[in-house]
């Protein structure tokens, strides 16, 4: 690894380990999965992701066979594209059980597949899948496989992205044949070549057949998106049309604060992410 790169990787462990600090808060629950994945693959590139989140205002329930609360979770990601419509990724979750310390939570594997490319004003789709495994304080045996499209739809400045996926549990608590959904929706807006605002909505329900909109987790609210880095769009576009992938590196730090919108949902969660991409 060359010099540049290493100094770029260590800033990203500086940003991540800043963006780890923000969600150690004395919040009553916490999950780091509002993450919005992009439809588009370039060839040959690998990526570097923190997420992390924190919520504020959700009632722990009286039930004590119920899951424990989370002060906070993180997520830290690795994803690689062997070519321009596969990316493959691995995942590790970090959690914090109320009255617990912190411990690793989660080790998930998915792929990717992009099918429709987005290129310009039009629509992109991509099918991702995989498997979730519970480590550590996860209660033993439990995880999950899922599987979902990915929309987007650019026109100008203006992005909308949209993530469903489908997920069938397994493990000692969980009801075999029955299938939850989460998803992510992302309306955003180009300010500059830098700057990105966004309106994010995210959700999950855990049991499609009997779950009722109350019980499930739905937030909305807004975002922005600052990236810098070593990024020549017309260097990209030579180096493209002579066959030769072009060099960059690029990092990305975001900030969101989503608003709870039943009775399960928390009042107010905040969400880091941090990311780092290169070729």
């Amino acid at each position: 690894m060359s010099t540049e790169r290493t100094i770029a990787v260590m800033k990203f462990g500086l940003v991540a380990t800043a963006g780890f600090a923000l969600t150690f808060l004395p919040l009553d629950r916490a999950r780091a999965e509002f993450e919005v994945q992009e439809s588009t693959i370039d060839a040959g590139e690998i990526q570097l992701q923190y997420r992390g989140a924190g919520h504020t205002g959700l009632s722990k329930s009286d039930d004590d066979e119920d899951e424990k609360p989370l002060r906070q979770s993180q997520e830290f990601e690795l994803q690689m594209s062997p070519t321009s419509h596969w990316l493959l990724a691995f995942t590790q979750g970090y959690t914090v059980p109320d009255g617990e310390t912190f411990d690793i939570n989660a080790i998930e594997f998915e792929t990717q597949v992009e099918i429709i490319t987005l290129e310009g004003d039009g629509f992109g789709f991509a099918m991702q899948g995989g498997m979730e495994q519970g480590v550590g304080n996860a209660p033993e045996g439990s995880g999950d496989f899922h599987f979902g499209p990915i929309f987007e739809y650019g026109q100008g400045d203006f992005l909308l992205t949209n993530d469903i996926l489908f997920f069938d549990e397994f493990g000692p608590d969980s009801e075999p044949g029955v299938w939850g959904v989460e998803y992510s929706l992302q309306a955003a807006y180009n300010v500059t070549d830098r700057l990105m605002l966004a309106v994010e909505a995210f959700g999950e329900a855990e049991d499609l057949s009997s779950t009722s909109f109350q019980e499930q987790e739905h937030y909305i609210g807004p975002a922005f998106y600052f990236t810098w880095g070593e990024d020549d769009d017309e260097a990209l576009i030579e180096a493209s049309e002579r066959g030769v992938p072009g060099k960059y590196d690029e990092f990305t730090v975001s900030f969101g604060v989503l608003f709870g919108l039943t009775d399960a949902s928390s009042d107010v969660a905040a969400k880091v992410f941090v990311g780092y991409e290169f070729n």
